[in-house]
């Protein structure tokens, strides 16, 4: 199948870094132990997940990077809610397909739902994985100062993260080969409405006025596209490795278009610089009182191109990654490298 060529990517926008990085990075990785996401049942399977792997792909950064002006209890919270939702990803329900049982994946993702009820409050479940444990940690905390909307719209975004991945797992030996299916459920399985929606909590509640808005819709989506597909772009080689490609957009194009590599990461390239330019023409577009947040999304999509320049998730795949400083003390390095 051979490797991706290097892409030339269209970036507009300005990246910034929260402060706190640091703090952020030594608080979620003391956080994961509690919750038992280093737990021995959940290491080096599918030599995805350990301390090491976790350390290099820096996920922290990402928070930073994509939230530079949340304190550090914000940060920590924000951080700690992906750190788990790419546990799930990474790991969590794709031990599930070592088995060949979607049946189970299933149930377990009705069951996480019940640890986010609407009113926020802590229900009697006892959590018995990583991933409850989580939940039921982040949840109550989260969800009290926000409104009944806006615990909808996180709870809902989490539902749509989940039911993705579980798209995902079904569709690993049915490769999807139409482009537009896939992107309609890229938008799903890459949890980015999620992101969004925790920005709110972190900047200011969004009214539901703004959310039905057809240019405010517009905007969330093409920040949604982008970072998705430039993941794609860029984590095509790792998951060439780890026998998931099948659902990675590049793969897509090139099966369903039949083009050559080359020219499938052109067709995606493509996409994503179009979506770009949309997010860009999006401030004078939507409803007054979403400007700030939309440039926020702006800045947003900066950062998560610059996190993918320096993770150490992707390996060989991320131009230099391996080389950054790494840990406490390091975060000014990012702002100039």
């Amino acid at each position: 199948m051979g490797s991706l060529p290097q892409t030339q990517f269209h970036m507009p926008f300005q990246y910034r870094l929260n402060p706190h990085a640091d703090q952020a990075r030594t608080h979620v990785k003391a956080w994961a132990r509690r919750m038992g996401m280093f737990d021995g049942e959940y290491l080096e399977w599918p030599q995805r997940w350990s301390e090491k792997k976790f350390d290099a792909a820096d996920f922290p950064l990402f928070i930073a990077l994509t939230h530079p002006d949340v304190d550090v209890d914000e940060l920590n919270v924000v951080t700690a809610w992906h750190v788990a939702l790419w546990f799930v990803d990474d790991l969590f329900l794709p031990l599930y397909r070592r088995d060949h049982d979607q049946a189970s994946a299933e149930a377990q993702v009705e069951r996480l739902m019940h640890f986010l009820p609407l009113d926020g409050l802590p229900r009697p479940l006892s959590p018995s994985n990583p991933v409850e444990r989580a939940f039921a940690d982040l949840w109550t905390a989260t969800a009290i100062t926000m409104t009944l909307a806006w615990r909808e719209r996180f709870t809902s975004s989490v539902r749509r993260f989940l039911n993705g991945v579980l798209w995902e797992l079904e569709h690993v030996d049915d490769a999807v080969t139409d482009l537009i299916e896939y992107l309609g459920a890229r938008r799903d399985f890459g949890g980015l409405q999620f992101t969004a929606v925790l920005m709110e909590h972190g900047m200011a509640e969004l009214p539901e006025s703004v959310h039905r808005s057809r240019e405010f819709r517009t905007a969330l989506d093409a920040f949604v596209d982008a970072v998705s597909l430039h993941n794609d772009i860029v984590s095509y080689d790792r998951e060439v490795d780890e026998g998931t490609v099948d659902n990675n957009g590049v793969e897509v194009a090139r099966k369903g278009l039949g083009l050559n590599l080359r020219g499938a990461a052109d067709v995606i390239n493509t996409l994503l610089t179009a979506r770009v330019n949309t997010l860009a023409k999006a401030p004078t577009a939507v409803p007054p009182g979403s400007v700030r947040f939309v440039e926020a999304l702006q800045e947003a999509l900066a950062g998560s191109y610059r996190w993918h320049q320096l993770t150490g998730r992707f390996d060989d795949a991320s131009s230099g990654a391996l080389s950054k400083p790494r840990g406490l003390g390091t975060s000014a390095a990012y702002i100039t490298v």
